[in-house]
């Protein structure tokens, strides 16, 4: 499977990674250049429905992600500086002094880190002073911290992780010397994310059961049949067109208990965000207190257990809720402000709309497109992948390809015969998929 990793740093960062990325064939790195922190954000956004999973340059813009919440941690990953990096910059230290250095001043590794390496190594030789992790990111104080300690004879050379702190000592004649990813650890910082990568793919192929309950079916026990089995079959008629989405197959299993089967890699938090508005629906509506469990399993059996279990803890409460069940002992409650952070389209449709003239309609079917092909892993699609994904007819299918093509945003790759008799099928791929969303500058 092909993997596309974002790489996202300063120019100079970025262009080192990719180097080293040309040995992995399997993996498509995408550039995300940024001259401030501040445009990470924007950046990220941009990136999402092409990225499987994001390298950062180094650990600050990292943590600004992780912090700002731009990137889930098991999505994203940066070259280590502590490792392989840390002891080829000690090896060039010593050739261009040349004369063994006993002091230094180091940021942007913390001081449990410099203790492993020391005790581990026997440097007991060298004497490091760390720049307190407060103070990342200010590159004024740091430079200033370097060279308050030189001044005083505490060190013998400074060594840092930021060009702006690089650019200041040196200014200043501060011998200094910057500390950057070394090739190996970009190396296993790729191989780390390729992994993550075919991993979340297998488990997206995991059994995954939606279970709905009407856990008020049989109150009112003044309604006639006749109105209760009206109000089934407008459940029923909203859980045939949820199945439709989620590719799956629908099973009634008594009155008012159905269940939907499918994979996990179909259920994202759309599909999630979709069942809470479905609760509060129905109660409005039909008078009808719905639950819903989600539940994960390596085979159906494990799938249908974990629902059923779930099923059983349901109450009918004000704020809807669903619960996901991976296993019997990690259910998880999530309710409607779990998804207020979810990814917003609009200005990303601007974008579209404004490259490539497209209508708000065609925009919106590029972004669906681009979601159903990373969700799938695909490169190429035909009329029927978008009618599945779409849940449209072929012929609308092939109406919306043919727009998509004549506005420039998808070219035909290939011609392919699938059936014996007819005309062969074209098979279709995003003119450049690197710059679909990329903003101009």
């Amino acid at each position: 499977m092909l993997v596309t990793i974002g790489v996202i740093g300063p120019a100079e960062s970025v262009e080192k990674i990719l180097y080293v990325a040309e040995e992995f064939p399997h993996a498509k790195c995408i550039p995300f250049i940024y001259e401030k922190v501040s445009e990470l954000p924007g950046l990220i956004e941009q990136g999402r429905p092409i990225v499987d999973q994001w390298l950062f340059s180094g650990m600050m813009n990292h943590m600004y992600a992780l912090q700002h919440e731009l990137v889930p941690e098991e999505q994203s990953n940066y070259p280590y500086l502590h490792g392989s990096s840390f002891f080829v910059k000690l090896l060039e230290i010593q050739e261009k002094e040349g004369r063994m250095i006993h002091s230094v001043s180091i940021d942007y590794i913390t001081d449990e880190e410099m203790e492993k390496v020391v005790s581990f190594y026997n440097f007991d030789h060298l004497r490091f002073s760390t720049i307190p992790s407060s103070f990342n990111g200010d590159s004024k104080q740091i430079a200033s911290l370097h060279e308050k300690m030189y001044k005083e004879g505490k060190t013998e050379v400074a060594i840092t992780a930021l060009k702006d702190v690089f650019d200041r000592l040196q200014a200043v004649n501060i011998p200094v010397y910057r500390l950057t990813p070394s090739y190996i650890a970009i190396k296993l910082a790729l191989e780390l994310l390729i992994e993550k990568a075919q991993s979340k793919h297998y488990e997206n192929l995991q059994m995954a059961v939606l279970g709905c309950q009407v856990l008020n079916a049989h109150e009112n026990i003044e309604q006639s049949i006749f109105e209760w089995k009206h109000q089934d079959l407008l459940v029923k008629k909203d859980l045939l067109t949820l199945t439709q989405k989620l590719n799956g197959s629908f099973v009634e299993n008594a009155d008012g208990l159905y269940s939907i089967y499918t994979t996990k890699g179909e259920v994202d938090e759309d599909i999630e965000a979709s069942l809470l508005n479905m609760i509060e629906t129905f109660k409005l509506n039909q008078q009808l207190d719905v639950g819903f469990t989600i539940g994960y399993g390596q085979t159906v059996l494990e799938a249908e257990q974990h629902v059923r279990h779930g099923l059983n803890q349901l109450q009918a409460v004000e704020e809807p809720y669903i619960l996901i069940v991976r296993t019997k002992k990690d259910i998880t409650q999530k309710v409607q402000s779990d998804y207020a952070n979810q990814l917003n389209t609009t200005e990303m449709r601007a974008t579209l709309q404004d490259r490539f003239q497209l209508t708000d309609s065609n925009a919106r079917d590029v972004l669906r497109l681009a979601f159903h092909c990373q969700r799938y892993n695909r490169q190429a699609f035909t009329a029927d992948d978008v009618a599945q994904w779409f849940s449209q007819t072929k012929r609308n299918a092939r109406r919306i390809l043919l727009e998509l093509q004549q506005a420039g945003v998808i070219t035909i790759h290939e011609r392919t015969q699938t059936t014996q008799r007819g005309r062969p099928s074209n098979v279709y791929r995003f003119s450049d998929m690197e710059l679909l969303f990329r903003k101009e500058e």
